[in-house]
């Protein structure tokens, strides 16, 4: 499977782990939103590393696992019991070659399979993982939205590049999921507009300068759709839960 990212990259990325999360966090909000906590015994995260959304589930008294292919996922355990969860298993592994002993009742990943060329088995992949009647959470960023798309590619090439987007449709995933007997509880566009660069990026464009940039396009955003809350157009994030039949 060829990335679109390096080991090397996420390691630097990341940095030293942080698992605390925003109470305000937009993914939070929305997994909140459509997920009974009280249906699910164990939560298994793919691209888990540093951890932070996997509180979420902690949080709520289910049981954590995840698969990372940075080094310091090795970590996560003895973070996580330090914060009184249940904690399961946690692998160092690249997720193509990880052959899966358990199968879990969720299992989710947050903007990983737009790293990958072949997107669509990426995500196929994560059904191996899944109990009967589990869920399954994917959330990709929307970087295919028009008013996401040209600041990114004008201030944040790069990392812009470092995102596979042929996997941000949304129709595609419905159909892949309808195929595989996934019944789909939500599918969408969510967070608003939200503009974000890569931290190195941020901090070689003048903040100022991006202040006007955000005001500018959130101006055209009112004009052109001011009756919508989301919008495949301007909603930073992408994003879909279903139950495995």
């Amino acid at each position: 499977m060829k990335h679109l990212t390096t080991l090397d990259y996420w390691t630097k990325a990341h940095g030293n782990i942080n698992i605390e999360l925003n109470s305000n966090d937009l993914i939070k909000k929305w997994i909140s939103n459509y997920i009974d906590f009280k249906k699910i015994k164990s939560v298994f995260e793919i691209g888990c590393y540093p951890g932070r959304y996997l509180t979420i589930f902690g949080d709520q008294g289910v049981e954590v696992n995840g698969v990372d292919y940075i080094k310091d996922v090795s970590k996560l355990p003895d973070m996580f019991k330090l914060k009184k969860y249940k904690v399961g298993q946690f692998y160092n592994s690249d997720f193509f070659e990880f052959t899966p002993d358990n199968k879990y009742d969720c299992v989710m990943s947050l903007g990983f399979i737009e790293h990958f060329h072949n997107w669509e088995k990426t995500m196929i992949n994560h059904f191996d993982f899944i109990n009967d009647n589990g869920y399954l959470i994917i959330e990709v960023p929307n970087f295919r939205g028009l008013l996401q798309r040209i600041p990114r590619m004008l201030f944040d090439y790069k990392n812009y590049k470092r995102h596979n987007l042929d996997s941000m449709n949304l129709e595609a995933w419905n159909r892949i999921l309808i195929e595989n007997d996934f019944e789909i509880i939500y599918s969408g566009y969510f967070g608003g507009y939200i503009l974000w660069f890569e931290v190195e990026q941020e901090k070689r464009i003048n903040r100022l300068f991006k202040k006007y940039i955000i005001r500018f396009l959130t101006f055209i955003r009112k004009i052109f759709f001011h009756s919508k809350d989301e919008s495949s157009c301007f909603s930073c994030a992408i994003g879909i839960i279903a139950k495995k039949k």
